[in-house]
């Protein structure tokens, strides 16, 4: 491709398109680490040379120079196409359908018209090569070179279907795909009207117009929508696939867009969907969606927010999530809100919660058939073993001492009515969403006192009563408490109790204080604990707290319990 060449302004067109192609190649190469990111730049760099091989063909002065660098173009074209297919294969479908058997297939063709360039003079490729009346190149194909034209245009062929099938599935491509169809369609129609010698050749070069509009379509998706972007093209797949749905207010509060998880959890599609507020889609959850505020922000709702769509088993529980938008400087644009699908967890706490309750309702009974046996039980024994002596004596004629044993017996019988009313107080006694801990407890300190005659004093910190304490520990520390009480009552002879709430740290005190006579705690920790202090002890210990006992004989007892303020 030696000779002569001469300056012309037809070198210009095809040189700058070059330099467009190149550039267009070395920022595809920058992102090669993406799939098809390869295939785009081997196809741009392909696509230049064989521009300036054009640009070479318009300098050149000798007829022979020009065929040369027409033969050298005809050998670039064909692998341009070829890596342009690769492109669109790899990016519609990574990894499908681009393998190693396509692309040898892909390869071999380009590679047969290289040998028939290379054998020209059997005639394989044109029959002939000659000047036209403007200078330039024109060929007259063989059968072997019309196949390879009509190979090149099918390429094209599949590069419009992959683009078509993308636009088709992706909505997240959608535009991307567009343009790259339309620089498909378009470019290669103006190169079919050069093929048919259409008049409006003659007003431009449809070749160079047509590759410069099908890789500027190509530019426009690579730097506009950033195809080869890693980040934005995760981002959007991932947005896509999310299985919490995605709402996107305005400023309005109106919907901008949605993901297709909210087109499924609100039941409706996003074209329907946008320009649509909230309340109007969900009628009866208006107090926990976003709404503008005053100074065009948007309000959010507290979180978390918790909403129900669906009746029946169909009904789904989703938590909402809102966080604003805001743009680069700093103002609020908008509102993010996400809708969590809570209804397997919601399920799942409600079966531990049911298991729990089931599991407190064994150990209660547990426990109240240990007190039964401890207390009624024991009673109603020394009741059956008086009447027992008492007919033994009669029977003797030992009338003083059957009156005594009768007496007794009176005297077990009222402790036992005793304890069975006060079984009855505290099973009437139950804490429920209703009537919380201490309105509970302070119905409970009434009745016992109107019952038995026996007052007890009430003292709650206010900080502790507004907080309140774990469920779990209330119910325990309610039992404890009416123990302790009864301990009071069959026990201490007292006149009166108190019942003191403080706090410890991270620890609420309990003290249950009476002034009766007291007891040695040295004797008593020396013989085996009473069932009713053990009782209360594993109470305690069950919601990691603990249970001590102070009192000396003439001195009253105290019942200490310390339990954590939270769960």
């Amino acid at each position: 491709m030696t000779g002569a060449y001469v300056y012309t302004p037809d070198i210009w067109p095809p040189l700058a398109a070059a330099i467009f192609l190149a550039a267009l190649s070395l920022q595809s190469w920058r992102r090669r680490g993406v799939p098809a990111a390869r295939w785009l730049a081997a196809g741009s760099l392909l696509g230049a040379l064989w521009l300036l091989g054009m640009a070479f063909e318009a300098a050149a002065v000798a007829p022979v120079t020009k065929i040369d660098w027409h033969k050298f173009q005809a050998t670039l074209l064909l692998p341009a196409v070829s890596a342009t297919t690769c492109f669109a294969l790899e990016y519609t479908y990574p990894g499908r359908w681009l393998t190693r058997r396509n692309l040898t297939l892909l390869s071999l063709p380009p590679l047969l018209v290289l040998i028939l360039v290379l054998a020209n003079d059997s005639h394989l490729m044109w029959r002939r090569l000659q000047l036209g009346p403007d200078g330039s190149v024109v060929p007259n194909y063989a059968t072997l070179g019309a196949i390879a034209v009509a190979y090149g245009l099918g390429l094209v062929l599949v590069n419009t279907a992959a683009f078509a099938s993308l636009f088709i599935r992706s909505p997240q491509h959608r535009w991307p795909a567009a343009l790259m169809l339309f620089g498909e369609v378009a470019g290669r129609g103006l190169y079919l009207l050069q093929v048919v010698k259409s008049p409006w050749v003659t007003r431009f070069d449809p070749v160079i117009i047509a590759i410069l509009l099908t890789w500027t379509m190509y530019a426009v998706a690579l730097f506009g929508f950033r195809i080869l972007e890693p980040l934005p093209a995760a981002r959007a797949t991932a947005i896509e696939q999310m299985r919490e749905g995605m709402v996107v207010l305005d400023d309005r509060g109106r919907i901008a867009n949605v993901n297709p998880a909210a087109e499924r959890i609100l039941g409706s599609a996003a074209a329907r969907l946008r320009g649509c507020t909230l309340p109007e889609i969900l009628p009866g959850q208006a107090l926990l969606v976003p709404s503008p505020a005053g100074d065009g922000s948007v309000d959010a709702p507290p979180t978390p927010a918790e909403i129900v769509l669906g009746a029946g088993a169909g009904a789904r529980c989703y938590a909402l999530d809102a966080s604003p938008l805001k743009d680069q400087r700093g103002l609020v644009v908008g509102c993010l809100l996400l809708l969590r699908d809570m209804t397997d967890q919601r399920r799942a706490q409600a079966q531990i919660l049911e298991q729990q309750r089931t599991l407190a309702v064994l150990q209660e009974r547990e426990r109240l058939a240990r007190e039964l046996h401890d207390g009624l039980g024991q009673a109603l024994a020394a009741a059956h073993l008086q009447a027992s002596t008492a007919k033994l004596l009669l029977a003797r004629g030992e009338a003083a001492q059957v009156a005594k044993c009768l007496d007794d017996l009176a005297d077990t019988t009222l402790l036992a009515q005793a304890d069975v009313r006060e079984y009855l107080l505290g099973a009437r006694t139950v804490l429920s969403a209703d009537r919380s801990f201490f309105p509970t407890l302070r119905q409970y300190l009434l009745r016992f006192t109107q019952e038995y005659g026996l007052p007890v004093e009430l003292t709650v910190p206010p900080q502790l009563e507004a907080q309140g304490l774990a469920q779990t520990v209330e119910v325990q520390l309610l039992r404890i408490i009416q123990e302790a009480l009864s301990n009071v009552r069959k026990h201490a002879s007292g006149r009166c109790a108190q019942v003191i709430f403080s706090l410890a740290g991270a620890q609420a005190q309990i003290a249950i204080v009476d002034d009766g006579h007291g007891f040695d705690t040295a004797a008593i920790a020396a013989q085996a604990e009473g069932y009713g202090l053990r009782a209360m002890r594993e109470r305690a210990e069950a919601v990691g707290g603990s249970l001590d006992v102070i009192s000396a004989p003439g001195q009253g007892t105290q019942v200490v319990v310390r339990v954590p303020m939270k769960e």
